[in-house]
């Protein structure tokens, strides 16, 4: 079931429950660096640059496991 949150006042988060939140911790510094990258980049919150930044590097690994392959 769809649940909705108020963000503020002109944004609203829907949960269609496909999404999983998961939780880390991370140095003071590290968090700021995220932050001040994720701004400069235009990503609306840490979220979403984090996600971004997992999935390039799952993308990476597997286009070397593919390239390791053709090596066989």
């Amino acid at each position: 079931m769809a649940t909705i949150r108020k963000v503020d006042e002109t944004m609203f988060e829907i949960d269609l429950g496909e999404v999983k939140t998961i939780s880390f911790k991370l140095e003071e510094d590290f968090l700021r660096e995220i932050d001040e990258k994720a701004k400069m980049l235009g990503y609306t919150n840490r979220s979403d640059l984090i996600r971004d930044a997992i999935i390039e590097y799952i993308n990476y690994l597997k286009s070397i496991e593919k390239e390791e392959k053709k090596k066989v």
